[in-house]
């Protein structure tokens, strides 16, 4: 897969959260009644590509991933909408409204890193034995 860009990415001081987009190589519109989205994709209006989550360790490299295809939005941006979706669902809460919006960008921040905190668990319980 071809690299589109980095849509997020955060560090500390041993370890590195990466999400970037990938081109698409399998979309599937069937699902769309109208053709409002592939007109989209034609102009240019809208992107699609592949999301990949990951967690990488200074020492140990990569501990966790995770992957969404078939995703289609204006911009990478507008893919890490976690801020605009917990502005409204604060707004939602305030007024009493039932429902709430999801993010994926946020779901996969959250899969990778609890994956990477259970590999570093698995690791610290591993007995290496060094022989002389």
């Amino acid at each position: 897969m071809n690299r589109i860009g980095i849509i997020r990415e955060f560090k500390t001081a041993h370890f590195k959260v990466i999400v970037e987009a990938s081109e698409e190589n399998y979309l599937d519109l069937s699902w769309y009644e109208d053709s409002y989205v592939a007109a989209g994709l034609n102009s240019g209006e809208f992107i699609a590509f592949t999301a990949h989550a990951y967690v990488e360790h200074d020492a140990l490299g990569e501990l966790s991933e995770d992957y969404l295809g078939g995703c289609i939005y204006r911009s990478l941006e507008d893919f890490a909408d976690h801020k605009e979706c917990g502005r409204q669902n604060r707004e939602y809460a305030a007024k009493g409204i039932d429902g709430r919006c999801g993010s994926y960008f946020k779901d996969m921040i959250k899969n990778v890193c609890t994956g990477a905190r259970k590999r570093i668990a698995e690791l610290n319980k591993t007995k290496v034995y060094v022989r002389d």
